[in-house]
């Protein structure tokens, strides 16, 4: 290996690289905050993604006379229509959770009035249930929410102990599903809402065929779209909180490592001096000081990484995922996140070590 090469100083200060090399990797905070932070965002979106797959629900734009037959004239309309299925729903019971950040979240569940839309609802959208296993007052929900309720099969829930639901109710089926999803079955329940259900239709129709209703109807359809433009806007101060204080944070964190790098070159300004006496010019210094951080930057983020990803795997199988939470491994915010916090750090890390060692001087020596 040449002794110019940028590898050659990492290869022969391994132990001096080393920590530099940890202090470029604690950057990875930066991307686990994000996931941390943007977790209720990315539970919301999931969540959403596989109630509206298929699905969509009628709402009141207005409860006036008018609107009201309207409502029923949009039902109608859905039960004449080939493909898919109106179903009358119950009025609503929700559970609040528990999020990865210690505050309680509600996500909206459906209650169905009889075992057939029930059946109809799962197999439609992949769902795992044996609706023989129901009775008059069932809940079901899926494995994530049980354990961060920490109820099981079986358990019977009442409203004095979840506020959210309006009815006794006994845990008889746990679906397979990943996200914060749970149903109701209260037979004999009185009808507060309507469910359109796609059971034939291509997506590009089933999704024309809603627009229509909105023309025609004063009806609001709530899809995925819709409620997660509301979900945006509830937590639209979250990026931007997350990114304030990650450029403050980085702002610290390249000071402080600007400053161990320092002493590191320092000692090197001789060898650098030597290097500008045998006529090598600024441009393959640069090139040098540059390439050495940037394997520097590599090593951290790729071995960092594999590290990060690896203690991130572990916390999520043994510690959150049987108290029913969860952190994604990847988050675009996060990443930029990474991104941002890595570029404050690097940038100005390598125009002044550059500046620094363009002034060494043999003549000084």
């Amino acid at each position: 290996m040449k002794s110019f090469s940028p590898l050659y100083f990492i290869k022969q200060n391994k132990a001096r690289c080393a920590v530099l090399i940890f202090m470029i990797f604690l950057s990875f905070a930066a991307y686990l905050a994000g996931l941390y932070v943007m977790n209720v965002v990315t539970s919301f979106e999931e969540f959403g993604e596989e109630l509206y797959e298929s699905s969509a629900f009628i709402g009141l734009k207005a409860r006036d006379e008018v609107s009201l037959q309207g409502y029923e004239d949009a039902a109608e309309d859905v039960r004449n229509e080939e493909n898919v299925q109106l179903m009358e729903l119950g009025w609503g019971n929700y559970f609040n959770v528990e999020s990865v950040m210690s505050f309680t979240v509600g996500y909206q569940s459906l209650t169905f009035l009889n075992k057939e839309d029930v059946k109809l609802f799962c197999e439609v959208n992949d769902i795992a249930c044996d609706v023989t296993k129901l009775g008059r007052r069932s809940a079901i929900m899926s494995e994530r929410m049980a354990n961060n309720l920490g109820i099981k099969l079986g358990d019977v829930l009442t409203p004095e102990e979840f506020e959210g639901i309006s009815e006794e109710f006994t845990l008889d089926v746990i679906t397979d599903q990943t996200t914060y999803a749970s149903y109701f079955l209260e037979e004999g329940g009185e009808v507060g809402n309507y469910l359109v259900v796609n059971t034939g239709k291509s997506k590009q129709e089933y999704e024309a065929y809603l627009d229509l209703l909105e023309v025609q109807y004063p009806v609001t359809i709530h899809d995925y779209e819709v409620d997660m433009r509301d979900v945006d806007r509830t937590f639209s101060f979250l990026p931007t909180i997350y990114i304030s204080v990650l450029v403050l944070v980085a702002i610290i964190m390249a000071v402080t490592v600007n400053a161990v790098f320092v002493g590191v070159y320092q000692s090197r300004t001789f060898e650098f001096a030597v290097y500008r006496a045998i006529g090598m010019g600024k441009r393959k210094i640069t090139g040098k000081i540059v390439g050495e951080l940037l394997w520097m930057e590599g090593i951290a983020l790729i071995g960092g990484g594999v590290l990060f990803f690896l203690g991130l795997y572990l916390l999520n199988n043994l510690v959150l995922y049987p108290a029913g939470k969860y952190l994604d491994y990847f988050n675009n915010v996060a990443f930029m996140g990474l991104a941002i916090c890595n570029v404050i750090i690097l940038v100005p890390l390598i125009l002044t070590r550059c500046r620094q060692m363009h002034r060494a001087d043999i003549c000084e020596y």
